[in-house]
């Protein structure tokens, strides 16, 4: 340790290499970011939570740690005798309770020992949008959508076969998927509080100085003399240490310390980040909850669904589109956009072309293989299908029909009847209706 100065002891020493720590890390954000984004209840905002800020706050996390454990956090010196080296344990006090003169009242600097710990918290709290985004999937939506991302590329058969499927999933499930369009809508109003939280919560964590962080600090003056702007008076890099009788430590006198905080001129600019990016995404995410709202617009629902007319089309594509519209619910626009994302504009106009044909349930139905249920079933109603359920028999082997005169030949044989005596025993129950008119 330098004289007046302290750093914090270092997690196994000689152990840890941080250039395989960040690279492990790299990777893992990589292989994240390759992957195709096909989840029902997912999308563009809801990676910038959940990917991109997580990203953010782990490494702002991950860079103050490091300067925490491998350099001078705080200098103090004796206000007595500056020539004196510091008690490691006066150090351990005035990293937790430093504090500045403002307007003739000590303004205590709580944060500066604690703050890496709550970007480590924020980045959990974003990570949650994704765990709830994960549980409200739809899987054959998922499937689907999967699909049509990995071949988004061919532009071959496998592109009219995709569309045929797409076309027959949609068609058997019309109207069904109002729950894709709220549990995404609900998802994405929680990433917004999410944002607000973090706001307020940086605010308490940085007494109230973080909200308004931004704005009072432009232009951005620096007044490397005093101290006197914004930023160094946020987080200013001297600070003083007082320790008087309560602290127990000092024989019933005061002594003061002046401290240089180096890990300030960090926050500084960490935070001035994290400010212009949390205020970004927190409109971007307004933004896009406004237009998921505008979506019950019928010209906001033209415009999603709005594709390039091929040359080979015959319809007009307003026509056609507004057909389609009026065939579909919400949640059936909302899957349409997301799947018109994964076709080109000829394919998606042979998909709307399909969909606004009035009775194209009837004619999906009509021309099903015999072998298949559509999912239609599902809308049979709740008393329909118990009985239906209850009414349903085994499905046992049956004995094949007898014949008649080969029945009444058994029963005149007295040679067949004594080598089969157990014989019209048990066919007895079959008999009974059907003795008269065999005698007859």
């Amino acid at each position: 340790m330098s004289r007046g100065g302290a750093r914090m002891p270092s997690i196994g020493a000689g152990s840890v290499d941080i250039r395989s720590i960040f690279g492990s890390i790299l990777n893992v954000i990589k292989t994240r970011a390759n992957q195709i984004c096909a989840a029902t209840c997912d999308g563009l905002i809801l990676r910038m939570h959940y990917r991109w800020t997580f990203c953010l706050l782990l490494g702002g996390f991950l860079t103050v740690w490091y300067s925490w454990y491998h350099r001078d956090v705080i200098t103090c010196v004796s206000h007595f005798n500056a020539e004196t080296q510091v008690r490691l344990d006066y150090i351990n006090i005035c990293l937790s309770y430093p504090y500045i003169e403002d307007n003739g009242s000590k303004r205590y600097l709580l944060f500066y020992r604690w703050i890496s710990w709550s970007l480590l918290v924020l980045a959990g709290v974003y990570y949650i949008p994704r765990k709830v985004s994960k549980n409200f999937d739809n899987a054959r939506c998922k499937k689907l959508l999967e699909d049509l991302a990995a071949n988004a590329h061919r532009y071959d058969q496998a592109e009219r076969e995709l569309v045929e499927r797409a076309a027959r999933y949609i068609i058997f499930n019309l109207k069904t998927h109002n729950g894709l369009y709220w549990k995404y809508l609900f998802v994405n109003v929680l990433a917004l509080l999410v944002d607000l939280f973090a706001m307020q919560f940086l605010d308490f964590i940085l007494q109230g100085r973080f909200i308004q962080y931004g704005f009072n600090s432009y232009p951005f003056d620096r007044d490397p003399q005093k101290f006197t702007d914004y930023m160094s008076q946020t987080f200013p890099p001297f600070a003083s240490c007082e320790l008087t009788l309560e602290n127990q430590l000092v024989n019933k006198r005061t002594e003061k310390f002046g401290c240089h905080l180096t890990i300030m001129e960090l926050y500084e600019k960490v935070f001035l980040i994290l400010w212009l990016w949390l205020i970004l995404l927190t409109f971007v995410t307004c933004c896009y909850i406004v237009f998921l709202f505008l979506m019950w617009l019928p010209c906001v629902r033209a415009y999603l669904l709005r594709t390039a007319k091929p040359v080979h089309a015959n319809d007009k594509v307003r026509g056609v589109v507004h057909a389609v519209a009026k065939n579909c619910k919400i949640g059936d626009i909302y899957l349409l956009y997301r799947v018109k994302g994964h076709l080109s504009h000829a394919r998606f106009y042979e998909l709307m072309t399909r969909l606004s044909d009035p009775a194209l349930f009837t004619k999906q139905i009509q021309q099903a293989p015999p072998g298949t249920i559509p999912d239609g079933k599902d809308k049979m109603p709740p008393n329909k299908q118990a009985d239906t359920l209850r009414n349903r028999r085994p499905n046992m082997p049956q004995d094949p029909p007898m014949n008649p005169e080969y029945l009444h030949q058994l029963l005149a044989s007295p040679e067949m009847m004594g080598r089969h005596p157990q014989s019209p025993d048990q066919r007895t129950p079959l008999l009974k209706k059907n003795t008269s008119i065999l005698i007859e």
